[in-house]
């Protein structure tokens, strides 16, 4: 049977799109298709005009789909691209499950394409920059802190397993999307916000090399509250100039932060697992970060995994097997590359505070 006639048959419930498309819709959906496409060996278009065909977006991203220039020191008009906050459906895919992507929203954001690292301007707007001048007075020259610093490649990565069923039933966006998009997503969240160097597996977490500050001892929880936040908004307050400014704790803390105050576009309460019992004030205007606007994925329905974390050797010994042939299951590989950099080391800071 002709493969698209198949994925048209299978996936006919698809057609009248009956729910509301949430946000990062386009991103889950490329990802989907590629899934299916590459399990029945036929083009991704195929597989999304079947599956969604009133999506024209998506098919606009599958023919049209191009990569954007970095900011780099030696790409014209790289300075422009400074000011621009490049968005995509990807980032905003990934935001439920992961408060790292809301603040490199709001940083500088560059694409991946086919460059092996991506250079940006280490400096940040400073009011020692510029002043004012009398008329007729010579106008001082002032040597900006202009290095350029590297994003390095790193990648995020997964194996899932699935049965064939669940691949190919009604529900194949939501559990591919939660299954590899979430999990993606609070991988990104615990590296980026904990104090380990970077390495050849990943980037450096934005509290490397960041002392801790210390906590408020006011005896009153809601004025020690108080004191915290007021420390450390004031900590990264130099680089993030009028903010927004990100605070992010657990989510108890983070609600508690939004009951006590009145919150505002400056001051925004996040909530984050990965941090753990601190609280973390990050300026976004020192993070800068790059993502592939096109993961890969590659599908297998044959063949044997090692059912490990931590796996080792196909033969190692007490390895769990699996043949996904004989399971009739299908295996799906995301390699996504994703990195960050902090491009002004005042832009972070920390505490471990004793109010809840």
């Amino acid at each position: 049977m002709n493969e698209t006639v198949m994925i048209t048959n299978t996936q006919a419930k698809f057609k009248q799109d009956p729910l509301p498309l949430p946000p990062g819709n386009l991103f889950t959906r490329l990802l989907t298709a590629r899934v299916i496409a590459n399990l029945h060996r036929c083009s991704v278009m195929d597989v999304a005009r079947a599956m969604w065909p009133n999506d024209r977006s998506l098919a606009t991203m599958l023919v049209l789909r191009a990569t954007s220039a970095p900011a780099t020191t030696t790409t014209s008009g790289w300075a422009a691209e400074l000011v621009t906050k490049v968005m995509f459906d990807a980032v905003t895919a990934l935001a439920p499950a992961t408060c790292a992507i809301d603040i490199m929203g709001d940083g500088l954001v560059a694409t991946w394409g086919h460059y092996g690292a991506i250079a940006v301007p280490s400096f940040t707007a400073s009011a020692s920059n510029a002043g004012f001048v009398a008329e007729g007075s010579p106008i001082p020259v002032r040597q900006f802190v202009d290095a350029a610093v590297q994003i390095n490649p790193y990648k995020v990565a997964s194996i899932s397993v699935m049965s064939r069923e669940l691949v190919e039933g009604s529900n194949a966006e939501v559990l591919i999307t939660d299954a590899l998009v979430r999990s993606a997503g609070m991988a990104i969240d615990a590296a980026f916000f904990d104090n380990v160097a970077s390495s050849a597996a990943r980037p450096a977490g934005i509290r490397n090399g960041v002392s801790t500050l210390t906590p408020s001892a006011n005896a009153d929880p809601f004025g020690a509250a108080f004191e915290d936040i007021f420390n450390l908004i004031g900590a990264v307050g130099s680089v993030g100039g009028k903010g927004p400014f990100y605070v992010v704790g657990s989510a108890g803390r983070a609600a508690g932060m939004a009951g006590r105050f009145v919150t505002s576009a400056i001051v925004i309460p996040a909530a984050s697992s990965a941090v753990g019992n601190d609280l973390v004030a990050v300026a976004p205007q020192a993070i800068a970060s790059a993502f592939s606007v096109d993961p890969e994925v590659d599908v297998v329905n044959a063949g044997s995994l090692v059912m490990d974390t931590a796996p080792g050797s196909m033969d190692s010994t007490g390895a769990s097997h699996r043949s996904v042939y004989q399971t009739d299951s299908v295996a799906i590989k995301v390699r996504w590359p994703v990195s960050w950099m902090v491009r002004a080391s005042g832009g972070v800071a920390w505490t471990t505070p004793a109010w809840k």
